[in-house]
């Protein structure tokens, strides 16, 4: 059956719903439904139900003059809805049902629990006010009535596991209509209020008469003829030892909780005394008898007597240094209380303890508990512990239970004759099962020989001579077959071949060929070639790494060299010194190629040429480490010894690094570099601030003329400080790589497809120009290149809301004729490929940082977006630890992205950030919001605006949100936000705010 509380006919409704006026009409309907084995909705979520439709009644009821809520309080001379009356005696018939279980009346929302015990407090003390925690109490020689009595009992009791309960976390559900303020909390759960609750439950148990448990029949519903009448003779009596045991278990979980064991124990054993002592019961004892046995033995000492149970003895040994341990687990091998798992534990933590040293023990005491636990693993028939089994000492195993383990260890006869004393006690305590269990495993353990002279320490002993009968000694003695094994098979060694002691030519060159792949010390590789020169069955050494690739142009070289130690040592150094580059380990690689260099000396013909060529390679180097490591300042001072010579090599100065880089590009000899180095050469001066040679130097090379292009720009920047246009050579190139191709159906001359002969040209001309980006690293360059890409972006989105914004961009064209022929999408991923290489090297660029949350805007991605704008903001006001400056276009950004993540209250504050706040726009958002993604009122504190806050009292009060209406109402209420204090109060109090806010901000998107 389902009950739905909604008004009749607001909607349709299922034929079974029963609505909250039908328990009024039939009495026996809520019975029913409370009776049935698992009624749904529960006895709790029906008072859930009833409480909130008691809230509605009252928020709907607004005063015309000031639209507040009419709140109807619980006073003598005020007539109650009859709807509000009549549900607050359904909830409290409820509850009786329940026979006041304290345990489910805390799942209730806390202010529904607060309303239900004013509500009995109320009817049971003739409809006198009652407002927790303020209880009036009877003065002194006036009658309580008995009804009133079990109402105090019951609040005081619940007041006390309230208390206890908030330690936890999620102790109360924080749903339903009705809420309650962390104050308010704190307050109804003061000490003094917990003072007085446990003066009143300890009088209590002192007193002569104990007042019956109110009933669900005590509850009468108002009908047409009567107003309002309750029948306190249902009530059902409690016994002095039922209401005594219930009242000192929870005093003694309260005292429990609060580590004051002393008292807590001398309530347990009232409780348990008077748990004994009673003689049935009508439902109030609501505890667990077991649970109450554990509290007693928790707060029970060594010294009190109480032995417990093996567990209980196994964890207070433990406590007190294993002091009767072996006592204790050989008593649990006969009755097998403790689980395995704890025993196994308890000898991984001696074992732990005695290797750290952590404490000091009987040296056989681990032996000891092994042995034991073997026992108990084969009575249990539990193959777990027999794997680890083996480390244990046989003898010991003898002595805990006359069982041995499978390792071969030398006892003497002494040892185990004094050992068998001990076993006495265990044989004679197992049962028969037992002892067949333990007779057949020694058995085993005999006929296998496994340990020497088992068979007469057994039969030596009193007691366990007795194991075995005659004719299983007869047998055990007629299996006992000598087996002579010869002396070979004893050695550890195979010594009747010594292969190893044949030559294996092939295998010694492939183990020399794999030294020669891991090495990296020239003298090492000088000479393993000189072992791998004189087999014949080596091969070239140029085909034992794949990996070993060079240029082209060295490679023509190296072949045209004679063959020899020259050529097989300079591919050997060349390939290593270009595997060292490719990992960056840029000392070993140039060490590398300058011995190599010194090794060719100064020769002529072709050696002269690999010597230019190995120069070049060097250069090429030292610009891929300058632009690896950049913004590096200086790159090292490479030394390195060759023999008795030292060789030093300054390649800190990147001053002569780019005059090297000019010599190579205006070189005239008849070895050129590779085109390779050229571009490396144009890319570092590029990155040096060489611009005038850019521009001035002949364009040879097709990437001459983006990098000239790139330089002239960045020439005219750094001249007139950005105050005149930039030249378009650089935008005439890049502009072509945005264009889209023709429609696929147009085919040239050739009948190839104009489309796809566009798209190639395209595509090629873009992964030319993306490589040259890639590697730019000087801020000016950079900033040049941003800015252009940041201009082309906006003009082919033509969307002034998603406009970017960066330095310089207003020094390039504003137009492009056929806009709609250039590809946006590809605009976008280009220029934020290039801004985030940029941010790698210059993280603290805020102008950058500000694009990167622009660019994330216009593509929708507003949770990246708000974290880069913070990281503007967080880097240009030093963490906040300066006064904010205002600025609108990252503020507003700010604010549509918090809109768009549904984060109302956190756009609604941005917008007092603003130069000029603006309040249309916060009113808007905050008047229209349905939902809202951030923590709403937790950042009321960060609102210093008074007519904000206004806003906010008024929108709260409109809806009926008493709680966030009186959290703006105290943040209003502050000394600080005094609309007449000076400006340098009001600006110290926004400063405040604002840094607080924004580190909140910098908190969830950034860190």
């Amino acid at each position: 059956m389902d009950v739905d509380l909604l008004r009749p006919g607001t909607v349709p409704i299922a034929p079974d719903t029963v609505l909250w006026f039908e328990f009024l009409l039939h009495q026996d309907l809520l019975l029913t439904h409370l009776q049935k084995s698992a009624p749904d909705p529960s006895p709790v979520e029906l008072i859930s139900k009833f409480s909130d439709a008691i809230a509605d009644t009252l928020r709907n009821r607004l005063e015309a003059e000031n639209g507040e809520v009419i709140v109807v309080e619980q006073q003598q001379n005020v007539k109650h809805p009859a709807k509000n009356i009549a549900l607050k005696i359904l909830s409290l018939k409820v509850a009786a049902f329940i026979k006041w279980d304290l345990g489910q009346i805390r799942s209730l929302p806390f202010k529904t629990q607060v309303h239900l015990l004013q509500d009995l407090l109320y009817f049971t003390n003739d409809k006198t006010l009652a407002e927790i925690p303020n209880i009036d109490v009877k003065h002194e020689g006036e009658a309580i009535p008995s009804p009133y009595l079990f109402a105090l009992v019951v609040y005081h009791r619940w007041l006390l596991n309230v208390t206890m309960h908030r330690i936890t976390s999620n102790w109360q559900m924080r749903l339903g209509n009705t809420e309650i303020s962390p104050a308010e909390e704190n307050i109804i759960c003061s000490h003094e209020n917990v003072k007085k609750t446990f003066e009143f439950l300890t009088s209590s148990l002192t007193w002569s008469e104990v007042p019956s448990m109110l009933t669900f029949d005590c509850f009468k519903l108002p009908t047409e003829t009567n107003d309002l009448e309750f029948d306190w003779s249902c009530s059902q009596s409690i016994s002095k030892e039922e209401f005594a045991a219930q009242l000192n278990y929870d005093l003694g979980t309260f005292f429990f909780y609060k580590e004051e064991y002393n008292l807590a124990r001398e309530h347990f054993f009232k409780c348990l005394s008077s748990f004994k002592a009673m003689k049935g019961g009508n439902g109030f004892v609501n505890f667990n008898a077991n649970v109450l046995e554990v509290y007693v033995r928790a707060c029970s000492g060594p010294g009190d007597g109480t032995k417990g149970s093996l567990l209980e003895q196994l964890n207070l040994s433990i406590v007190n240094q294993y002091m009767g341990i072996t006592t204790i687990l050989q008593q649990d091998n006969i009755y097998r209380e403790i689980p395995l798992a704890h025993r196994l534990s308890l000898e991984l933590d001696i074992q732990g303890a005695l290797s750290s040293g952590t404490f000091t023990v009987a040296r056989d005491l681990l032996f000891k508990i092994r042995a034991l636990n073997v026992v108990r693993c084969v009575l249990d028939d539990n193959p777990v512990y027999q794997s680890s089994s083996s480390s244990i000492k046989n003898a010991e195993i003898l002595v805990w239970v006359s069982m041995v383990l499978r390792k071969r260890i030398f006892v003497t006869l002494n040892t185990i004759i004094k050992l068998l004393k001990a076993v006495e006690i265990i044989w004679k305590s197992l049962s028969e099962s037992d002892r067949k269990i333990i007779k057949k495993y020694l058995l085993g353990l005999i006929l296998k020989h496994e340990i020497p002279d088992l068979l007469p320490c057994v039969q030596s002993n009193e007691i366990l001579s007795k194991m075995f009968d005659k004719s299983e000694i007869q047998y055990i003695k007629s299996s006992d077959v000598q087996v002579e094994i010869p002396e070979s098979l004893h050695k550890t060694s195979w010594t009747l071949y010594d292969f190893t002691r044949r030559r294996k030519p092939k295998l010694e060159i492939k183990q020399l060929e794999q030294e020669l792949i891991a090495t990296y010390d020239h003298k090492e590789i000088r000479e393993l070639l000189k072992k791998i020169s004189m087999n014949q069955l080596a091969s070239t050494v140029w085909n034992i790494n794949p990996q070993w690739d060079l240029p082209i142009p060295i490679q023509s070289v190296l072949k045209s060299l004679p063959r020899g130690f020259i050529q097989d040592f300079g591919f050997v150094m060349l390939a290593k010194a270009r595997e060292q580059m490719l990992n960056k380990v840029w000392n070993s690689s140039l060490e590398l190629m300058l011995i190599l260099d010194k090794e060719l000396g100064n020769s002529n013909g072709n050696i002269a040429k690999l010597s230019r060529l190995i120069s070049w390679e060097i250069l090429s180097v030292q610009i891929t480490q300058l632009l690896e490591e950049w913004p590096k300042s200086t790159i090292g001072l490479f030394r390195f010894k060759c023999g008795s010579t030292q060789l030093n090599f300054d390649i800190s100065d990147k001053m002569a690094l780019a005059n090297a880089c000019e010599v190579c590009l205006q070189t005239n000899e008849s070895v050129l570099p590779r085109t390779e180095i050229t571009e490396q050469c144009v890319l570092c001066l590029l990155n040096l601030g060489r611009w005038e040679f850019l521009v001035n130097f002949d364009k040879r090379w097709a990437s001459f003329e983006i990098t000239s292009s790139i330089a002239l720009a960045c020439q005219e920047l750094v001249k007139h400080k950005g105050n005149k246009k930039l030249s378009k050579n650089l935008w005439d190139i890049v502009l072509p790589i945005f264009a889209l191709p023709p429609p696929q159906s147009k085919r040239g001359n050739s009948g190839n497809s104009v489309f796809h002969d566009a798209h190639a040209h395209i595509t090629s001309l873009k992964n030319s120009i993306m490589a040259i980006f890639s590697k730019l690293r000087d801020s000016t360059v950079l900033t040049v290149v941003i800015s252009m890409l940041t201009r082309l972006h906006n003009i082919l989105k033509d969307e002034t809301s998603l406009e970017l914004q960066v330095d310089y961009v207003i020094l390039w064209p504003a137009v492009i004729s056929n806009a709609n022929s250039y590809n946006t999408k590809m605009a976008c991923e280009i220029l934020s490929q290039v801004v985030t290489q940029a941010l790698q090297y210059y993280p603290t660029n805020i102008s950058w940082l500000r694009l990167m949350g622009d660019i994330n805007f216009a593509n929708g991605h507003y949770n990246v977006s708000l974290k880069y704008y913070l990281k503007s903001l967080l880097i240009y006001n030093d963490y906040f630890n300066i006064p904010v400056r205002h600025d609108d276009h990252v503020f507003r950004r700010m604010i549509k992205c918090c809109v768009a993540l549904g984060c109302n209250t956190q756009a609604a504050v941005l917008c007092q950030f603003l130069e000029e706040p603006d309040y249309v726009l916060a009113f808007r958002i905050l008047g229209e919001q349905k939902y809202c993604n951030d923590a709403v009122d937790a950042y009321y504190h960060c609102i210093w605006d008074t007519n904000m806050l206004e806003y906010l009292i008024h929108v709260h009060n409109k809806r009926g949100e008493y709680q966030r209406r009186k959290c703006a109402t105290q943040v209003i209420g502050l000394l600080e936000l005094n609309s007449n204090n000076n400006e340098e109060i009001q600006r110290e109090a926004s400063n405040l705010r604002k840094s607080t806010f924004l580190r909140a901000l910098c908190k969830q998107y950034v860190f």
